[in-house]
């Protein structure tokens, strides 16, 4: 509504200088490109680099040039234009002069003639004046016609056609020419000016009249300022009587008066004006003043530099309602809260309109949170919101009430609700949500026990069948060479290696058994941290001893690297999960490398984690079992380990143990050259960080 309004103030109150700064730019383009011109005429005809020399005319057309810029430095702009005339001099010499002349004059006719036609265009483009232009053709055909009598040409002034070979039509016709388009272009230019201006008037009369008319109160101001750019002070430049009548003052009270002088009056203390009008980035504002007993809207804008129009809008009317709606509101909210449930205003778009909660520790909601938000962004899943929405526009199509439970998260927890949807009018819903969450959570228990006992039992028969299945192969070995030891068919040396099978099925047994209660207490959840200052040099050099002994009848050397030989190097962690690991890893190692060397170790990875290496130069692993290695019960499938023994939980259990003590076992591996596996762990509360130099 106030957008054509402030469109007609802005035109108004504005003003166009870009035709002023155009002619004194021109201006200036002009007289600078005609002194250094004739600057560097002088100076190299001065210093013989020129064929041609004429020292009158580069000093007339640098003074000329002087003339006009020293004009145009004191805003003397009709001065400026009018030295444009000094411009026959540097002609006269240049060309006319038979002593002067850079040329024969019989040879420069030209010259001047378009010398002077190209000067009368300069004054038309500038000026627009008829008779200046006149006045300069009558120089011009003076400073010709002598130029033609000076070249002994005089008898051919009445011809109107010249030597075909010098010009097509006599030079005073061409000048003429000239002249008479100048002149009706300044006529026609000049007759646009005056129905353009005649326009404005009638314009700004029409915006003067609308002003006055204008409902709400107008107030233009200016923007003083001191020499280095800063704002003074601001000065009323005028008011409308819409301004006068909203605040009791006359506008010759104000008018062309400081506003430091005028607004306290006004204003009084109802709103920093000061800041507003010069620094604040707002264009709006509303404030109440107490001793007219009304509220204003103010609304600015700047329709040119240092200006600032401001209209302002009585909307005391609507504040009043305002509050007499908040205060209604407020009634009928005390009563809502008395009922422990919580109301909701939804529209047919899912919209929240409105709502009444009462204060409780559970359930915090703030108004901007939910006012004016979707049902889809509050919280509620996506299929949730979309059943709520369809709940909507079954209550409000059927007139009937609709039941939903849900749970919300809010500030300390979940919340599990009842929702009552029932319909308002033809676009909105009233939603009754009851906390049912105390009694939500006793079912939710019961159900969560239930599910545990039904999930305990699929695991003891899922863990007995895993035991039956693996255990079955090794007792076979034990109990058929146990009995085969008992036979008399076999000597001493065979009875020796039966019982060299039973006591490595035996062993395989019991890492079996092993790795299936770790299995076991993993899948239960029971693997629990305890977490303490462990030596790590200790606990590497008692696994080195372990497993020296082991590979001790094989080719294989064994190798430990600490990078900290400190003892007291160490970590809080757990120990036995750590041992765990690395004796699961190192297990893997042996079993697969039958010559040449493993190594084990461990290196610090800046300052916050301690990674652990075991590196072997076995069979390796391929690509395809690389990506399942760690997986339970799996066991690498090719020709050459079909003869390894084991259940294929090792690396599960290990990877399980990694994990929990904050790290993950990754490995690298090809085949027929070896296998690293490594994993971190957290370096905390780290001891013996100097390392001991030898």
């Amino acid at each position: 509504m106030l957008k054509p309004k402030i469109h007609l103030i802005s035109k108004l109150i504005s003003f166009n200088s870009s035709e002023e700064k155009r002619r004194i730019i021109g201006l200036y383009l002009v007289y600078v490109s005609g002194f250094f011109f004739g600057l560097y005429s002088l100076i190299t005809g001065l210093l013989g680099n020129l064929n041609y020399s004429c020292i009158p005319g580069d000093v007339s057309l640098i003074a000329m040039a002087i003339i006009g810029v020293y004009c145009l430095r004191g805003s003397r702009i009709n001065a400026a234009i009018n030295s444009i005339f000094l411009v026959i001099f540097p002609i006269y010499f240049y060309f006319i002069s038979a002593v002067y002349a850079i040329m024969p004059i019989h040879l420069t006719i030209q010259f001047t003639l378009w010398s002077t036609i190209l000067s009368l265009l300069v004054l038309l483009f500038f000026s627009n004046n008829r008779i200046k232009i006149s006045i300069f053709f009558l120089l011009s055909v003076i400073a010709l016609s002598l130029h033609v009598l000076e070249a002994n040409r005089f008898d051919q002034i009445l011809s109107f056609y010249w030597n075909s070979n010098e010009f097509v039509l006599n030079p005073l016709i061409v000048l003429a020419i000239a002249y008479f388009i100048c002149f009706i272009t300044a006529w026609s230019f000049e007759l646009n000016m005056r129905e353009l201006r005649e326009k404005t008037d009638k314009t700004e009369n029409r915006i003067e009249q609308t002003l006055r008319k204008l409902q709400q109160g107008f107030l233009l101001l200016k923007i003083n300022r001191d020499e280095r750019g800063s704002a003074v002070n601001l000065e009323v430049k005028r008011v409308n009587l819409a301004f006068e009548n909203l605040f009791k003052i006359n506008s010759r009270e104000v008018r062309n008066v400081d506003a430091d002088v005028i607004f306290p009056k006004i204003f009084r203390n109802s709103f920093d004006w000061n800041n507003f009008f010069l620094f604040s980035k707002k264009n709006k504002t509303e404030f109440f003043i107490e001793h007219l007993n009304k509220w204003v809207e103010l609304t600015t804008l700047s329709p040119q530099k240092d200006y600032i129009a401001c209209l302002f809008h009585d909307i005391s009317a609507k504040q009043n309602t305002i509050v007499s709606l908040k205060e209604s509101r407020k009634r009928y909210k005390v009563l809502l809260e008395a009922i422990p449930d919580l109301f909701f205003i939804i529209d047919k778009d899912g919209i929240y309109v409105d709502f009444v909660i009462k204060d409780s520790e559970l359930i915090q909601i703030n108004a901007d949170d939910i006012i004016g938000n979707s049902i889809f962004e509050v919280g509620f899943s996506e299929k949730m919101s979309r059943k709520i929405f369809q709940y909507i526009q079954d209550a409000i199509r059927f007139d009937s009430i609709e039941t939903i439970e849900y749970a919300l998260e809010v500030e300390k927890g979940t919340a599990m609700f009842e929702m009552r949807i029932a319909k308002l009018d033809d676009n909105s819903v009233i939603s009754i949500a009851r906390d049912i969450t105390k009694r939500k959570m006793a079912e939710i228990r019961l159900e969560e026990a239930k599910q545990k006992a039904e999930e305990a039992d699929q695991l003891k028969s899922a863990f007995l069948a895993n035991i039956s299945h693996e255990i079955r192969t090794p007792m076979n070995a034990i109990i058929g060479f146990s009995r085969m030891i008992g036979s008399p068919d076999f000597d001493l040396e065979e009875k020796n290696r039966f019982i060299d099978i039973i006591i490595s099925n035996g062993r395989l047994l019991m890492e079996m058994i092993n790795d299936m209660i770790s299995i076991s207490k993993i899948e239960s959840k029971q693997v629990v941290v305890h977490k303490g200052f462990c030596k790590i040099n200790d606990l590497l050099v008692d696994l080195y001893r372990e497993y020296s002994i082991e590979v001790s009848n094989k080719p294989v050397r064994l190798k430990l690297s600490n990078e900290n030989a400190n003892p007291k190097f160490g970590v809080s962690t757990d120990r036995y999960l750590l041992g765990e690991i690395l004796k699961k890893l190192i297990d893997n190692a042996i079993k697969f490398t039958h010559e040449g060397e493993i190594e084990f170790g461990y290196q610090m990875l800046g300052k916050e984690r301690l990674k652990f290496f075991i590196r072997d130069t076995g069979i390796g692993i391929d690509k395809q079992n690389l990506e399942r290695i760690f997986d339970r019960f799996h066991q690498i499938d090719n020709t050459k380990s079909r003869k390894y023994e084991g259940t294929g939980l090792g690396l599960a259990i290990a990877q399980h143990y990694a994990i929990v003590l904050g790290g993950k076992i990754e490995v690298q591996s090809e085949v027929d050259k070896g296998s690293t596996f490594a994993f971190s762990i957290p370096f905390e509360n780290g001891d013996g960080m100097l390392k001991v130099v030898r």
